[in-house]
């Protein structure tokens, strides 16, 4: 091999080295577990709540305080909470809920920080063009 092929040769270990291991020797941090208790956050229907369980591993509740929001001709307010006995799953950080309040069947999807205090994502009421972003924070 010539000098030039061999220089190609190990910068091209150097940089599978660094995607394998995930960086230039630094070890992989792993996120903190989202903080347990109540969330809340300031959406365009209002408020959105959640409870995140004692161990970290799901969401239990989702509250709606709607202030005189409207949606497809249908205007609510007043509050609403939705229980989930076998929880709303936290993985990788993220999450998942799917709710039916009456009117309307709401997504809301999150995903929490590497710290477990801040949380920010989405709602979406299906059927409809109604949707916004949330964001969230919890102290430690």
């Amino acid at each position: 091999m010539n000098p030039k092929t061999i220089s190609l040769f190990i910068i091209g270990l150097v940089v599978l080295a660094v995607v394998a291991f995930g960086g230039c020797g630094g070890e992989e941090v792993t996120p903190a577990p989202p903080k347990p208790g109540e969330w809340t956050a300031s959406t365009e229907f209002g408020e959105l709540g959640f409870t995140v369980n004692s161990d970290s591993t799901g969401i239990a509740k989702v509250s709606f305080d709607f202030a005189e929001f409207e949606c497809g001709g249908v205007q609510v307010s007043g509050g609403i909470s939705v229980e989930n006995p076998s929880l709303w799953p936290i993985t990788g950080g993220q999450f998942t809920v799917d709710a039916y309040v009456r009117p309307w069947d709401i997504v809301i999807r999150g995903e929490f920080d590497e710290t477990g205090t801040q949380a920010s994502g989405t709602w979406e009421i299906t059927g409809t063009t109604c949707s916004g972003t949330w964001e969230s924070s919890r102290a430690s």
